[in-house]
């Protein structure tokens, strides 16, 4: 559950964000693309320039961004210790999962935890707010902007969007997204804890 948190809802399985979120790799994933060839981008036949690779880039990093500061406060905070059902790195991946969950999921939290404090609960609503809207306000400037261009004729050089070249790109996109964000704290807690 935590993996498919953290990989933004897009693998199998995720609902909620997980259409937007995919639509949102698949444009990173064209921009990647296109740098790598030096032309360019274009997606479904619209060109994708800084505007809509920043609402993009905003869309992705706005959950990884208030999940890990909220988790990262609170792991510091003297009360944290008193609200945790197990100390060390399994302590760690119960604050990680109630963040992660908050900011892109349901809310909901390990067995364990006690998000009652005032501080768990006013900091968790906060990542729920801006995990959950300020992609969506990303989405809806990203989808504005491709809405208002004309569509351009696919050439020689257009990446075609069907075929397992593009489905090959797209995943690796997600799991190197997923990675080089979460991989740190996910090395503290829910890796440290299997390997104790």
């Amino acid at each position: 559950m935590l993996l498919n948190v953290l990989l933004g809802e897009v693998t199998p399985g995720g609902v909620g964000t997980g259409l937007y979120g995919i639509l949102v790799l698949a444009v990173i994933t064209m921009f990647l693309a296109g740098l790598m060839v030096g032309r360019t981008p274009e997606y479904l036949g619209k060109k994708l320039g800084r505007r809509e690779v920043t609402a993009a880039a905003v869309s992705i990093l706005a959950m990884p961004t208030v999940m890990l500061i909220g988790a990262g406060v609170t792991a510091v905070l003297p009360s944290t210790p008193d609200a945790l059902g197990n100390p060390g790195p399994h302590g760690l991946s119960e604050i990680l999962y109630a963040y992660a969950s908050a900011s892109n999921n349901n809310g909901s939290a390990f067995a364990g935890i006690t998000v009652t404090s005032d501080w768990f609960q006013a900091s968790l609503a906060v990542c729920m707010l801006l995990g959950r809207f300020v992609p969506i306000v990303a989405v809806l400037a990203l989808a504005g902007s491709l809405a208002a261009q004309r569509k351009v004729p696919q050439t020689a050089g257009t990446l075609p969007t069907t075929g397992p070249l593009f489905a090959t790109l797209l995943a690796g996109s997600v799991v190197l997204v997923a990675a080089l964000t979460f991989v740190p704290a996910l090395a503290l807690g829910p890796v440290a804890e299997a390997l104790l």
